[in-house]
């Protein structure tokens, strides 16, 4: 697939559950473009934890895959989600993921929380 053909914006659909927002990304770098890519994720990581419904977002790189990385994200509901995804930081790596990785939006994975046990389930 060429970088023309791939879509970023990720679906957000009606159907995600209520609360917060939880979700992980797994992008790999163009080969010998591993630090391009380390760099506008270290960029993205500044700007979206200082969104205000943010509530955390965290960026790995695999070590024994260094050119693989992990995004962790957690909004304050949906909303904020899509707010997230209408800024000029996620604008401007989009096309940094079209330069320097093999991504495009299934690389987003919308989670739903577990249920935690209750004290009677604990043993």
């Amino acid at each position: 697939m060429s970088t023309d053909d791939r879509r970023f914006m990720p679906e957000v659909g009606a159907d995600l559950p209520p609360g917060e927002r939880p979700m992980v990304a797994v992008v790999r770098a163009v080969p010998g473009h591993e630090e391009q890519l380390a760099a506008a994720i270290t960029t993205l990581t500044a700007a979206v934890r200082r969104e205000p419904g943010c509530r955390e977002f965290r960026s790995f790189r695999a070590v024994a895959e260094p050119g693989t990385f992990h995004l962790y994200e957690v909004y304050a509901d949906t909303d904020a989600f899509r707010a997230h995804l209408a800024t000029g930081h996620v604008a401007r790596f989009f096309t940094e993921l079209a330069r320097h990785s093999t991504a495009d939006a299934g690389a987003v994975v919308q989670l739903a929380e577990l249920p935690a046990p209750g004290p009677a389930e604990i043993r």
